[in-house]
C-alpha cells in the first residue's frame, strides 16, 4: 500500500518542544506515513532538524533515536551549564513550574537591578555553549543536500520585521540558533550582513512553505502554546503568560483563518485557480495537559519533565493517527475544533 503523504509543522515552546518530541516519535511508528516536509520555529525547528537528520540517517528508527538524543543532550547539557534552574523541591511536589528553583529565586531578587540591561550589556562576547552544542550535533552537510525530506525554518528580520524562511541548503547553526534567539536573552543572529530573531513573533509555525512548496494535501499543526484558558488571569505573573500566549499565538490565528477562507471559496466553487490548493490542516493540542504550566516551565529541562511532555505527546499523535488515518487525502470539511478556537 502507497504510504499517506503529510506535512509537518511545529510551533515553538522551549522545553514544552519535548511534546512535539512524543508527537513526532508516534508519526515515526506509523510505516504507513510519509512526512514530506516540516516546517518549524524555536524549539519546533529544532525538533524539524534533527528529524529529518535522523530519517536521513537511518529512516523512522534513525528519527526515533536522533530526536531522544537531542533532547536528552539538552537536558545534560542544561543541568551542566544552569545548574542553578533545577528544583528538586518543586518536582518532589510535581510541580514543574521552577517556583523553588535557585535560579528563579535570585532572578527575581536581582530583576530590579537587571532591568534596563540587554543581552549586549550582559554578555557582551556573545558566549552560548548551546551554539557550541548545535554546531556539534547536527550534520549540516547532509541536511543541506537533502531534497527528500523538506526543511523550512521561520526568523524574525530584525530590521523589517518581515518573516525570513530557512530551507535546506540554508541551513547551517546560524540559521537554527536564528530561529530560537529569543531577542530578551540572546543577541540578534547575523547571516550574511542581516539579523534576526526568534521566528515564533511573526511565524509560529509558518504553514504557507508547506502549501506552496509540497505537494501533501495533509498538513499537521502541533501546537504547544495554549489557545484557551479556562479563567480570566489576575495574578501578575497569569496575566503577562496569558499576554505572551496571545501574542505568540496571533500569527498562526491569521495564517489558519487565510487557510479557511480559502478553502471556503474553493468548496464553494469561487476559486477555480488550479495554482491554489486545497489542503487539509489538523492541529494537535492539549490545552487541559498543559494548563497547569506556567510560561517558565518552558525553561525546565529536567529529563522526567521532558520524559512527561514526551509520552503525553506520544500518546496524542498515537490518537490522532488511529482517528485521521483513513481519511488522509481526501477533501475534508474544516474541523469543528479548529473553527471553534480559531475562526
Amino acid at each position: 500500500m502507497k504510504p499517506k503523504k503529510i506535512a509537518v509543522a511545529l510551533q515553538g515552546g522551549g522545553s514544552h518542544g519535548a511534546f512535539s518530541w512524543g508527537v513526532i516519535e508516534a508519526l515515526m511508528k506509523e510505516q504507513g506515513l510519509e512526512i514530506e516536509a516540516f516546517s518549524g520555529t524555536s524549539a519546533g525547528g529544532m525538533n524539524a532538524a534533527a528529524t529529518v537528520q535522523g530519517l536521513i540517517e537511518g529512516g523512522h528508527d534513525g528519527a526515533i533515536a536522533c530526536l531522544e538524543e537531542y533532547w536528552r543532550s539538552v537536558s545534560e547539557l542544561s543541568q551542566r551549564i544552569a545548574p542553578l534552574m533545577a528544583d528538586p523541591i518543586g518536582k518532589a511536589r510535581g510541580d514543574y513550574n521552577l517556583r523553588t528553583a535557585p535560579g528563579t529565586i535570585l532572578s527575581a531578587f536581582f530583576k530590579p537591578f537587571m532591568a534596563n540591561l540587554s543581552p549586549y550589556d550582559i554578555n557582551p562576547f556573545n558566549l552560548n555553549p548551546f551554539r557550541d552544542f548545535v554546531e556539534g550535533f547536527f550534520d549540516f552537510e547532509k541536511i543541506q543536500k537533502e531534497d527528500r525530506w523538506k526543511l523550512f525554518l521561520s526568523a524574525t528580520h530584525v530590521e523589517t520585521g518581515k518573516v525570513k524562511i530557512f530551507k535546506n541548503p540554508e541551513v547551517n547553526v546560524d540559521s537554527l540558533m536564528a530561529t530560537t534567539c529569543l531577542p530578551t536573552l540572546f543577541q540578534a543572529v547575523e547571516i550574511n550582513g542581516q539579523n534576526y530573531w526568534d521566528g515564533g513573533y511573526i511565524a509560529n509555525p509558518a504553514i504557507f512553505p508547506l502549501i506552496s512548496d509540497c505537494t501533501a494535501k495533509d498538513i499537521l499543526l502541533v501546537q504547544l502554546t495554549k489557545s484557551r484558558r479556562r479563567n480570566v488571569p489576575k495574578r501578575h505573573d497569569d496575566i503577562v503568560d496569558r499576554f505572551n500566549e496571545i501574542t505568540l499565538n496571533a500569527c498562526l490565528i491569521r495564517e489558519i483563518r487565510a487557510i479557511y477562507l480559502v478553502t471556503r471559496l474553493i468548496d464553494e466553487g469561487k476559486i477555480n485557480d488550479p495554482s491554489v490548493r486545497r489542503i487539509n490542516l489538523h492541529i494537535i493540542k492539549d490545552d487541559e495537559f498543559f494548563s497547569d504550566f506556567a510560561s517558565v516551565s518552558k525553561m525546565n529541562t529536567d529529563w522526567d519533565f521532558m520524559n512527561e511532555l514526551r509520552h503525553a505527546g506520544f500518546a496524542a499523535g498515537e490518537k490522532w493517527v488511529q482517528k485521521n488515518y483513513d481519511s488522509l487525502g481526501k477533501d475534508l470539511p474544516f474541523p469543528q475544533h479548529v473553527l471553534d478556537d480559531y475562526i
